[in-house]
């Protein structure tokens, strides 16, 4: 028995179009299979430390904005108790209702005009630094804020200091005067005799106390903002230093 060879292309006579295998660079596909995939490329130090320098940077602009607040809240309680115990003063010193004078013959208003100095220095102190801060200007940078910030904390600093060293001083000095006497010396002494005491007395000796305490309290605050100040200065050189050697901008607290 033979078999007949059949072919079934549709057109017998013409040349197969159909690419030969070959065509087909099966090892461009074998290499690319084995090409391994691009991961992101891992994070340098440098890349790291311009991280952690953000990250100072805006820690070290809020805490900066927390202290001027704080300060000027302060700053606001001392000015109205220093003000309420030299209005109450000014409004009994002549009083008709008393025969005998309420008031020594010399009263001694340095201690609370220095309380409303000093209170007045914080507030325009930091009312400036939260303006500086917070306003956006062409000429705010890393620098620009730390010597401002620097500057106002040593001022408020020094401010503080002397309020409470010369109040406590003046006061100290007239306690046990019978002629002479300051606003809290001279009030705070009526403290225990209940009704034999003037009537407002008692609320010029806890004014004038509450603001004295109030300016100790600075003390704290404002050696620790002399401390941040530091710290702003710290940040502001590793900013600039990143800056110089192309790794990141500078940041602007």
């Amino acid at each position: 028995m033979s078999f007949q060879r059949f072919d079934i292309s549709p057109n017998p006579g013409a040349e197969s179009k159909r690419p030969h295998l070959s065509v087909f660079r099966f090892a461009s596909f074998q290499s690319a299979s084995r090409r391994p995939s691009q991961a992101p490329p891992a994070y340098s130090p440098n890349d790291v430390l311009a991280t952690k320098n953000q990250l100072h940077v805006k820690i070290l602009h809020w805490l900066r904005i927390a202290i001027a607040s704080i300060t000027f809240i302060i700053s606001v309680v001392i000015l109205a108790c220093s003000a309420s115990a030299l209005r109450t003063y000014t409004g009994t010193r002549y009083h008709a209702e008393w025969v005998l004078p309420l008031w020594p013959s010399v009263v001694d208003l340095r201690p609370t005009h220095a309380l409303l100095a000093c209170g007045i220095i914080l507030s325009v102190t930091s009312i400036f630094y939260l303006v500086v801060a917070l306003v956006p200007t062409p000429l705010r940078s890393t620098r620009a804020l730390n010597i401002t910030f620097t500057l106002l904390s040593f001022v408020s600093l020094f401010m503080t200091i002397f309020t409470t060293v010369f109040a406590n001083t003046i006061n100290s000095h007239l306690s046990n005067s019978t002629q002479a006497g300051t606003l809290a010396s001279w009030t705070c002494r009526w403290q225990g005799f209940g009704a034999a005491a003037p009537g407002r007395f008692s609320e010029i000796c806890a004014t004038s106390t509450a603001a004295l305490d109030l300016v100790i309290l600075m003390i704290v605050i404002e050696s620790f903002s002399v401390l941040l100040a530091g710290w702003g200065w710290w940040v502001g050189a590793r900013v600039k230093k990143e800056a110089a050697g192309g790794k990141g901008e500078v940041a602007h607290v």
